[in-house]
């Protein structure tokens, strides 16, 4: 996966809405982290602001979690672009597309889905990019 790409991984239930984020290795950002001097430079949401082909990061990912092709799906109505130091990153949305968050199968990689809520114990920065997102995800 390229080092100038995070993904925050998320889970909606289809019938209750039910939002929870993949936290994995203490971070949401995937798969490298952030460091705690990145900020948000750039804020895009609404329609189709993604326009790159993101299908390689999309495979590095299912592929690093151990998920079946298709298992997760880019959210085009959401890009955020992080300075950090003299690389700028950018952060995607992508949602896993199971009926259920695949709980079970990524406690043992570490992870954790964690709702809002319970993000309390992440960074400051990682905590405005999940506040960014779940406004996207909401709208």
């Amino acid at each position: 996966m390229s080092s100038d790409h995070r993904l925050i991984l998320y889970h909606q239930h289809p019938s209750s809405g039910r939002t929870l984020f993949l936290r994995l290795h203490e971070t949401i950002c995937q798969f490298d982290g952030i460091s705690s001097a990145s900020r948000v430079v750039e804020k895009h949401f609404g329609e189709d602001q993604v326009t790159e082909d993101l299908s390689e990061l999309l495979t590095d990912a299912e592929q690093s979690l151990g998920m079946s092709k298709g298992s997760l799906a880019i959210d085009r109505d959401f890009k955020v672009i992080m300075d950090d130091s003299d690389t700028p990153i950018q952060v995607y949305l992508a949602r896993f597309t199971t009926l259920d968050a695949p709980e079970e199968q990524l406690v043992e990689r570490g992870g954790k889905f964690i709702a809002l809520t319970e993000a309390r114990r992440l960074p400051p920065n990682e905590l405005e990019l999940l506040r960014l997102a779940y406004s996207a995800i909401m709208d």
